[in-house]
């Protein structure tokens, strides 16, 4: 049977526990605390031993290699466990042909071992000890036995041998080392208090390496406390200060021989005797008071803020004796970081401050990420007047790509990228661009390219100069009409004198003048009159003078113009054709200034047939408050590019023309709260539309 293999696998795991005990009080006993991964490597060497001698019964090796790695978990925590299990399973590897399932229990042991770790302290060492063999017992049964390819024909009383061993083993084991630290711990406290049963002992090697033990352990509490970088004050339970080291005085000011002996709560700046109360009461429960930021005075009276953390000192027999407080001097730590929140609110503001500039401006704000090819590649940014702009959030403008919203054969694209290609980083220009609502704008933006992140990024400022545009214009077409005025003035002043002088010799040639002569002296009378007009028009074009308005059959004066243009028309192979669609009412407006408007209109469109065609002239009511007059012919027609300068003064399409009849027009309609407007096409004619209100 296998009895005798596990016995002697007994015997030696129990010699080694008491050679490790044996190194531990003799040799060790300053190593120990500090050099916990020793023990895993002693385990791993007990375990390859025990390997060495193990006995095979039916293809299954039995052993007492898993106890060391057990004692070194319970003893010595999980990282020296660590440090036993790796090592005993590379010894497995150079020892064992079935090494993988040794590697195999290893691991799912150390996987079930995990969960105990909260609850091990509600149980004693023996418990946890069986506790923990018991559950590597179960994985080597299941791994063995079902998992393993091994035939199942190994006897139920073999796994219970190894059970009895392995309990056999750790109790043993356990009862020595539990033995050992009790007895350690008996002697240390009559070592520390002095009793007389440790004087008479003094000369035994044991009591020597206790008490050299215990000097170096009080060496080391020195070298800490005194050594500490923070300030260290250990009082008792009275308040009463037992210990202060070096950097207490640096922080406080006080010398340790002024404060030694005193009453923690006496001393001036620290705390109350009721907060000490408060404090010997919280600790007590095992709780220490962590990181708690006060401000203390020194001993001259200044203030130093301090972050002090107090911990409960016990004894060996947990009885809480004393008071322990580690000061951190925080203040330049304090001070640079209100400094720091200090930047970061001036910071904050200075952004907040450029954030309201950029959402709030009445110009649209872009900032562009510029690609390898410099054509801007996407939106980084996009302020509120940017998003109206284009007529779209700044959600989907920041997620669409640039060329989706601005072409790249448009004008402003290609100004843009020459600019950055030629190494330009800031430049300002002017462009047009038609939006994807049709609207046409002029723009003005100034570009300024740099780099964020390792990222060209081009920052754009544009501004609608459409408006402004307009405005200029007007600014001028005003000066114009200002030289116009005094042009006006000069030229009226010149034709009145001769025609007076003419119409005194048309009343005189009247009275002698046949019928037939009579009707052409009526034209000619009629002329002159229309003449006398125009000079009063161009009066008003210098200074506007009161007209009358009075309600006239706007159909019966369009035939009058007509037939006083007909013979020119005639010359030129020229129809002139008058439609109305219904019975017109009468229009409220000046008459005379009405026929100058279409004298200037069917003339234009005489002139602007050279080979003859028709010209229609309908009329028609818009609706009960406007009638629509349309005048359309067939001549040569005007480009899109000058119909929009069309009614500017000294601007005309007539190589005779002085652009001042057009202007009239426009001013008339204009006085009589009407509307004018030309739509035209090159070598298919021109159709001029005026829409006047009835009252």
């Amino acid at each position: 049977m296998i009895s005798s293999g596990l016995f002697v696998n007994l015997c030696i795991f129990s010699f080694f526990v008491s050679i490790m005990i044996a190194i531990r009080i003799f040799l060790l006993q300053r190593l120990a605390h500090k050099y916990k991964w020793m023990s895993g490597i002693y385990a791993s060497i007990v375990s390859a031993i025990l390997m060495v001698y193990s006995v095979t019964y039916q293809q299954i090796t039995y052993d007492l290699r898993f106890l060391p790695l057990i004692l070194t978990v319970l003893y010595f925590g999980y990282r020296a466990g660590a440090v036993a299990g790796i090592t005993m399973a590379v010894c497995s590897i150079y020892l064992e042909s079935h090494w993988l399932l040794t590697i195999l229990i290893l691991i799912f042991t150390f996987l079930f071992f995990l969960p105990l770790i909260r609850y091990r302290k509600q149980f004693s060492l023996l418990k946890q000890s069986l506790l923990c063999f018991f559950i590597h017992f179960i994985v080597h049964v299941l791994l063995t036995n079902y998992f393993w390819n091994t035939p199942i024909q190994s006897p139920f009383y073999s796994e219970v041998e190894y059970l009895a061993f392995g309990i056999l083993g750790l109790g043993v084991a356990v009862a020595t080392i539990e033995f050992y630290r009790k007895f350690y711990a008996v002697a240390e406290e009559a070592a520390y208090a002095g009793s007389d049963p440790c004087k008479d002992e003094e000369d035994s090697i044991f009591v020597r390496i206790m008490k050299k033990e215990l000097e170096y352990t009080k060496e080391q509490l020195e070298s800490f406390i005194n050594h500490h970088m923070d300030a260290v004050i250990i009082t008792d339970l009275e308040g009463r200060i037992l210990r202060v080291n070096e950097a207490y005085e640096k922080v406080y000011g006080w010398k340790s021989h002024e404060v030694i002996g005193k009453k923690y709560y006496d001393i001036a700046g620290a705390f109350s005797k009721d907060v000490h109360e408060n404090i010997k009461k919280t600790v007590a429960e095992k709780e220490a008071i962590n990181r708690v930021e006060v401000v203390r005075a020194r001993k001259d009276g200044s203030l130093v803020d301090l972050r002090i953390t107090i911990s409960p000192i016990f004894n060996g027999k947990d009885e809480l004796v004393g008071l322990s407080g580690v000061c951190v001097d925080i203040s330049e730590a304090k001070k640079a970081k209100e400094e720091l929140d200090l930047l970061h609110r001036r910071l904050k503001e200075s952004e907040l401050k450029y954030r309201t500039l950029f959402e709030y401006a009445n110009d649209a704000i872009y900032l562009l990420e510029i690609g390898s090819d410099h054509f801007p590649s996407r939106f980084v940014e996009v302020n509120e007047a940017g998003c109206k702009r284009f007529g779209c959030t700044r959600e989907e403008l920041l997620s669409m790509p640039c060329h989706d919203i601005i072409p790249r054969d448009s004008d402003i694209v290609q100004k843009t990228v020459e600019e950055i290609r030629n190494g330009n980083l800031s430049f300002t220009l002017q462009s047009q661009f038609t939006f994807k609502s049709g609207e046409i704008k002029k723009l003005e933006y100034s570009g300024k390219l740099f780099n964020i992140e390792n990222k060209k990024v081009l920052l754009i400022v544009s501004r609608d100069r459409t408006e402004y545009l307009k405005t200029e214009e007007l600014l001028q077409k005003s000066e114009k009409l200002a030289a116009v005025g005094q042009l006006a003035t000069a030229i009226a002043h010149e034709i009145r004198n001769p025609l007076t002088a003419i119409k005194g010799f048309m009343q005189l040639l009247t009275e002698k003048a046949s019928k037939e002569e009579l009707t052409y002296m009526n034209i000619i009378s009629s002329e002159i009159e229309r003449i006398e007009m125009i000079t009063d028009e161009f009066m008003s074009v210098a200074k506007p003078q009161a007209v009358t308005f009075q309600s006239i059959d706007l159909q019966l004066l369009i035939q009058q113009v007509i037939l006083l243009l007909q013979p020119q028309a005639t010359m030129k192979n020229i129809f002139i054709e008058l439609n109305s669609y219904e019975e017109m009412p009468f229009v409220y407006c000046e008459s005379n200034q009405m026929k100058q408007v279409f004298i200037n209109i069917l003339k234009n469109a005489i002139e602007a047939m050279p080979s003859g065609g028709e010209i229609k002239v309908e009329l028609r009511k818009k609706d009960n408050n406007h009638i629509h007059i349309q005048i359309i012919d067939e001549g040569v027609g005007i480009s899109k590019e000058r119909i929009k300068h069309l009614g500017e003064p000294f601007y005309s399409i007539k190589e005779d023309g002085i652009g001042l009849g057009l202007m009239i027009c426009f001013n008339i309609i204009q006085q009589h709260k009407g509307t004018l407007s030309i739509e035209s096409e090159v070598n298919k004619g021109t159709s001029v539309e005026i829409c006047l209100p009835l009252e």
